[in-house]
């Protein structure tokens, strides 16, 4: 009986949020080798391993990309859904909410250097990493 007092003591002070739940979702994938600047390049499509939670609400992205090189002048980083994307400045960081995708989403990199014709030496991805946090 006491344990039933205190829990619901508990959950009468206790903030909503402190109550949530809490999980993550992580993919990689090999990407793309730019060889021409002023164009687009695709990597591949990253989905969460399983479905997640109804009522899930995304609360963080982080990003790591890893380069064969170092990262030519005017690389341009983004990071889409089928409907948004966000520039990333930095090979490696983090964003927290809002941001325009919801966490069950498929991303994927677009890579772009600013430079006009041929790269050289071509800028190899070798891995693009993202972490999806989210709250439900």
């Amino acid at each position: 009986m006491k344990l039933i007092l205190l829990a619901a003591a508990l959950l009468a002070v206790a903030p909503p949020a402190a109550l949530a739940a809490h999980g993550a979702w992580s993919g990689s994938a090999a990407g793309p080798r730019l060889s021409v600047g002023k164009q687009s390049y695709p990597g591949p499509a990253i989905s969460p391993p399983s479905p997640l939670p109804a009522g899930a609400r995304l609360n963080q992205i982080a990003w790591r990309i890893t380069l064969l090189s170092p990262p030519p002048p005017g690389l341009q980083i983004k990071l889409c859904s089928v409907s948004a994307c966000i520039e990333l400045d930095q090979l490696a960081g983090q964003r927290a909410a809002p941001l325009p995708f919801l966490p069950g989403e498929t991303l994927r990199f677009i890579y772009a250097v600013e430079a006009y014709g041929q790269l050289r030496p071509p800028v190899q991805i070798t891995r693009s990493q993202v972490t999806v946090n989210y709250q439900w």
